[in-house]
């Protein structure tokens, strides 16, 4: 039985999983950085987009997960336990991607946990108010400040771009800073071994501007790869992974990184918002960059991939979303992604299923 203080820490988690950080750049291509000694980032978490070889090739099915903080979250284990009623269950993708929110929710359904974790949702989004003491609720500070601006305010896919957000990102003196923000994911996650050699997550090195994509492969603990990628800058982390510290998997032209699955017969891709400039106005995004994502559908398609991509979006009467991590989302995601998993799941079924 999980005590009254975990599970108060498991909200606490919750919360502050990164949103669809939104801030686009380049990774893979970022700007000349200082000479360093030779070797020194050939640590096999670099990979340019397009992620070449395609490791979707010969699988089945593949499953997108993109970012989108507890509001995202939320919803997707609503829908993934709408869909396992029809079912439909997502556990069986031979291949996944998770970004930030989507990392943290594909370790749970791939190792197991998901039912469990929504369960704990469930609870404290009818009690939001227990997490007033593990929540930092204080205003952000200037440096805070900063690193939000940095990424709010980028409109250019350039390389200097990244970085500078990296910059902003490294200089925050964030509550659940790069020393704590791992051990809190822990407890949303309920482990530290990786769940699926299926599983790979992205993050973006704060450094280089790098896009960073680990797998089990790579020996790090699930909930540092996904607390990576949850670095949303100036609100948690960074996170180093092995010898980069690095920030949110969103802070990139792509909120999905469905490059990841290229390959794979047919692939899911669920996003907070369609990727479309509107996204920014209601909240749905935190930023105004270009935002690759129906490119990268249109790319999985013309490489012979049967692609379904689900977008969030608002809930119904509702016109814009104050804050991703805010939990009065909790409760009304997680039953509108039950009711959109039920109603979809005669269309997943012969999609998924086939």
């Amino acid at each position: 039985m999980m005590r009254r203080r975990d599970v108060l820490a498991l909200g606490a988690a919750a919360l502050v999983v990164g949103g669809e950080a939104g801030a686009q750049g380049m990774p893979g291509a970022a700007a000349a950085a200082p000479p360093a000694p030779e070797g020194a980032w050939d640590d096999g978490l670099a990979h340019p987009i397009p992620y070449e070889p395609r490791l979707g090739a010969g699988k089945q099915r593949g499953l997108v997960l993109g970012g989108g903080g507890a509001y995202l979250a939320s919803w997707m284990a609503g829908y993934f336990h709408g869909l396992k009623a029809k079912g439909v269950d997502l556990a069986t993708a031979d291949i996944a991607v998770g970004t930030s929110a989507g990392s943290v929710m594909g370790a749970s359904l791939l190792g197991g946990h998901l039912w469990r974790l929504s369960a704990e949702l469930d609870f404290l989004g009818r009690f939001p108010r227990l997490f007033a003491d593990l929540i930092p609720t204080q205003a952000p500070n200037a440096s805070q400040l900063r690193a939000r601006a940095a990424a709010d305010g980028a409109t250019a896919a350039d390389p200097a771009t990244i970085q500078g957000i990296g910059r902003a990102a490294m200089a925050a003196r964030n509550p659940a800073g790069p020393d704590q923000y791992f051990t809190t994911v822990k407890h949303l996650i309920g482990e530290e071994s990786w769940p699926s050699p299926k599983l790979h997550t992205t993050a973006i090195d704060c450094y280089t501007g790098e896009r960073l994509v680990v797998s089990a492969q790579a020996g790090i603990p699930i909930n540092v790869a996904c607390a990576a990628s949850s670095s949303l800058p100036g609100s948690m982390g960074p996170t180093w992974l092995k010898n980069r510290l690095c920030m949110d998997g969103g802070i990139c032209q792509t909120s999905t990184h469905a490059d990841v699955v290229a390959g794979v017969a047919r692939a899911l891709v669920i996003s907070l918002s369609d990727g479309g400039e509107d996204a920014v106005k209601v909240g749905l995004r935190t930023s105004g960059l270009p935002n690759t994502l129906q490119q990268e559908v249109r790319t999985l398609e013309g490489q012979g991939t049967k692609t379904v991509l689900k977008v969030v979006g608002l809930l119904p009467g509702v016109s814009s979303v104050d804050s991703l991590m805010d939990p009065k989302w909790i409760e009304p995601c997680l039953k509108n992604g039950h009711e959109r998993g039920l109603a979809d799941g005669d269309e997943m079924k012969a999609f998924w299923n086939a």
